[in-house]
């Protein structure tokens, strides 16, 4: 137990340069995918699938949806933005506020900015990816009498965690 715990701890994220070029090796996507795999779930209902897209034209598809900016998330995720590095540093959780586009970093406006947004498209998140993992919540396998399946949300929180 005490060797888990050591390896959680040297958990840590890393923004660094994307290089959309270099593909992501398959034995650490088989790795990944066998994280998720393994995760416990509520009742053991592995209730989610995991796509996985590697396909240029299916990427560009996929890059191509619109969907237009929520002020919910908006304001959620304002709570979690730094505007320097010596800010993040001092809060030690959040995002840089500069990966942001400049309109939403004023909380005064932010429902004016999600009113007017134009839909943006998904390749602004996919950024060229070579591989996306796509994992799909099926709500139909539910943990018995688990109204709203908040149990099933939480492990799709495991899942993604596991990844």
């Amino acid at each position: 137990m005490k060797e888990l715990l050591k390896v959680i701890q040297r958990g840590q994220s890393l923004r660094g340069t994307f290089d959309p070029k270099r593909p992501v090796p398959k034995d650490d996507l088989m790795q990944v995918l066998e994280a998720g795999r393994w995760t416990p779930t509520a009742h053991n209902m592995q209730n989610f699938e995991i796509i996985v897209v590697d396909d240029k034209e299916l990427l560009e598809n996929i890059g191509n949806i619109k969907s237009p900016i929520s002020e919910e998330f908006l304001r959620e995720n304002y709570q979690q933005l730094s505007f320097s590095e010596k800010e993040l540093l001092q809060k030690k959780v959040g995002l840089l506020g500069t990966l942001f586009p400049p309109e939403w970093r004023n909380p005064a406006k932010l429902g004016e900015v999600a009113r007017k947004s134009v839909p943006f498209s998904l390749s602004q998140i996919i950024n060229g990816s070579p591989t996306i993992l796509i994992v799909i919540y099926d709500s139909r396998k539910r943990a018995p009498a688990s109204e709203g399946d908040f149990l099933g949300i939480i492990s799709l929180g495991c899942v993604m965690e596991n990844m």
